[in-house]
């Protein structure tokens, strides 16, 4: 894949699936925007890593940013929405179940709107442009014996993304926009490890993959780059 010149967006990326996926974008020759909560430490290539602290939540802040990106770099190619918390570590300290549910979905759901909405308004003047979201098996599998419960709103995020990707890829398709989404099984992060270092939990997921382990996020990182990449160019929707 080759990346020269191009200009990409990754929010969430000082971490994670986001961090691997910066990695390998710098690596392919991309200039490479993160939008994190936290500075992301890469020491390589660091004259084409740029880095902007930002609440993906906050719609002031995504418009503002998302203007100044645009007016200094003069185009967007590639937006990654990877910005994203669980239900165990969207807060520090303990709140109410409906406190849970609204921050989940605001970072995971509305985030991904937010910065997709400001973009997708740059791309169209641009007659082209690429974004790729991040959603989870969870968005799409139901997990009742250890994961699922009446209050999780971590699934109900996910799966939103999975249907705003279809719906955001055909409104845009015909203005040479391309949208997909990844919905990666159980991959070992900072974000997941509590979770998989569960011994009964982890176990259990490990043991109904075929490969009998989890992911990396290099490899969500390839599937990634793949669908951003011009060799996707009639990929969309996914």
């Amino acid at each position: 894949m080759d990346f020269n010149d191009k200009i990409a967006i990754v929010t969430g990326g000082s971490s994670g699936i986001g961090k691997a996926t910066v990695q390998l974008l710098l690596n392919q020759g991309a200039k490479v925007i993160v939008l994190d909560l936290k500075p992301i430490d890469i020491n390589f290539n660091k004259d084409n890593l740029f880095y902007y602290d930002i609440d993906v939540t906050d719609e002031n802040q995504v418009s503002s940013l998302i203007k100044t990106i645009s007016e200094k770099f003069n185009l967007i190619n590639i937006l990654i929405n990877s910005a994203g918390v669980t239900a165990r570590n969207a807060f520090d300290q303990e709140v109410s179940e409906y406190e849970l549910w609204k921050r989940v979905l605001e970072v995971n759901l509305n985030g991904t709107y937010l910065v997709s909405r400001e973009v997708v308004k740059v791309m169209i003047e641009q007659n082209q442009g690429s974004i790729v979201n991040l959603s989870s098996i969870m968005g799409q599998v139901v997990y009742p014996e250890y994961l699922n419960s009446l209050t999780s709103p971590y699934p109900i995020s996910k799966g939103g993304i999975v249907q705003y990707t279809k719906n955001l890829a055909s409104f845009v398709g015909d203005k040479n926009i391309r949208v997909n989404c990844v919905s990666p099984a159980f991959i070992y992060t900072d974000l997941t490890k509590n979770i998989l270092d569960d011994e009964f939990i982890g176990t259990k997921l490990k043991d109904q993959h075929p490969m009998k382990r989890f992911g990396t996020p290099e490899e969500v990182a390839e599937t990634i780059c793949f669908l951003a990449s011009d060799k996707a160019s009639f990929i969309t929707g996914v």
